[in-house]
C-alpha cells in the first residue's frame, strides 16, 4: 500500500473522530447552558433546613421561574479560581413569594450558595416574638418540619452581639425590621447599619469620616435603595445561619427556587439508607 493510498484510507476514520468530538463539545454546551439559566444541582452541607432538606440531599434547583440569568462568571468549578462578568436577567414567570424555599448567593461571599425558606419580600415588616415570626404583623406560616433544638428560648431583655442589625435582640425575640425595597430612601441616622450593608450590596464604596457616612467619597442625606431585598430563615431555627445574623438578600443574588430532591446519603457519604433512598423525588415545600 503506497503512503496515498494510506491517507486516502485514514480520512474516513478522522472525520467520524472529528464529527464525534464537535457533538460531544455540542452536549456540553448545551449542558452548561441549561446549568446557568433552568435548572441546577446543589448539595445540602449543613443542616439548617433539617428536616424539609437534610445534610446530604442532592437538590434540583428551578433558576427558570425568578427570571433566567446568563452566566456571571467565568471560572473552575468548586474553586475561587475565576473573574465576574457582565450579566442579565430574563423576565420572570413571578417573584420569590413568602414561603418559597430560595437558592441564592451568600451576600458575604457570593461564591458560596444557600438555601433557605423565604419569609419576608420588599417592603415586609417581619419580626420574631417568643420564636413565633411575624410578617406585617401577621403570623407566618408554620413549615411541616420547623423545629427548634434548644429547649427554651432566649430571654427577650438581651441582645446578642451577632443578630443583625446589632441590638436588634436574638433569634428567639427579633426586633421588627422593615425589608428594603427599590426606591426606599435610608436615613444616615437612623438606618446606619442597614444602609451601609444595603448600598455595599448595590454596588457603592461605603466608609465613615468623622462620623459621617460616605458613599463614592461624597456625603448623603438619604440613599436610594437601587434593588429589591428579602427576609431569609432556615426551618431548623436554632441551628440556621440566616438573615437575622447576616442581614437581607439582594435580588441580584437569587438564583432559583429549590425543586426536589433526586439523590440523598448519609452525612458518611456514600453511605446510602432505605431511608435515604425513600427522599429521591421528595417536592420540597
Amino acid at each position: 500500500m503506497t503512503q496515498q493510498q494510506k491517507k486516502k484510507d485514514a480520512k474516513p476514520e478522522e472525520s467520524t473522530v472529528l464529527t464525534e468530538l464537535k457533538a460531544l463539545g455540542l452536549i456540553v454546551l448545551i449542558a452548561l447552558a441549561l446549568r446557568a439559566t433552568v435548572v441546577e444541582a446543589y448539595i445540602v452541607p449543613t443542616g439548617s433546613m433539617e428536616k424539609t432538606i437534610m445534610v446530604g440531599d442532592f437538590l434540583i434547583g428551578n433558576k427558570f421561574i425568578y427570571g433566567m440569568r446568563t452566566p456571571d462568571r467565568i471560572g473552575i468549578p468548586y474553586t475561587t479560581l475565576g473573574f465576574d462578568i457582565p450579566w442579565i436577567r430574563f423576565p420572570a414567570f413571578r417573584q420569590p413569594k413568602s414561603g418559597d424555599v430560595v437558592i441564592f448567593k451568600y451576600p458575604h461571599n457570593p461564591l458560596d450558595k444557600y438555601v433557605k425558606r423565604l419569609v419576608a419580600r420588599p417592603g415586609d415588616t417581619v419580626e420574631v416574638r417568643n420564636r413565633k415570626v411575624l410578617v406585617n404583623g401577621m403570623p407566618f406560616m408554620i413549615p411541616d418540619h420547623l423545629q427548634f433544638f434548644d429547649r427554651n428560648p432566649q430571654p427577650p431583655n438581651w441582645d446578642d452581639p451577632n443578630i443583625f442589625p446589632r441590638g436588634n435582640g436574638n433569634k428567639d425575640h427579633f426586633g421588627k425590621i422593615r425589608i428594603p425595597q427599590k426606591g426606599d430612601i435610608l436615613n444616615p441616622e437612623s438606618d446606619r447599619t442597614i444602609l451601609w450593608y444595603v448600598a455595599s450590596l448595590d454596588g457603592h464604596s461605603v466608609r465613615l469620616d468623622e462620623g459621617r457616612i460616605l458613599i463614592d467619597d461624597a456625603q448623603t442625606d438619604g440613599y436610594r435603595v437601587e434593588q429589591d431585598y428579602y427576609f431569609m430563615m432556615g426551618d431548623n431555627r436554632d441551628l440556621s445561619y440566616d438573615s437575622r445574623f447576616w442581614g437581607f438578600v439582594p435580588d441580584d443574588y437569587i438564583l432559583g427556587e429549590a425543586l426536589f430532591i433526586y439523590f440523598s446519603a448519609t452525612k458518611r457519604f456514600p453511605f446510602i439508607t432505605w431511608t435515604r433512598l425513600k427522599r429521591v423525588g421528595t417536592v420540597i415545600k
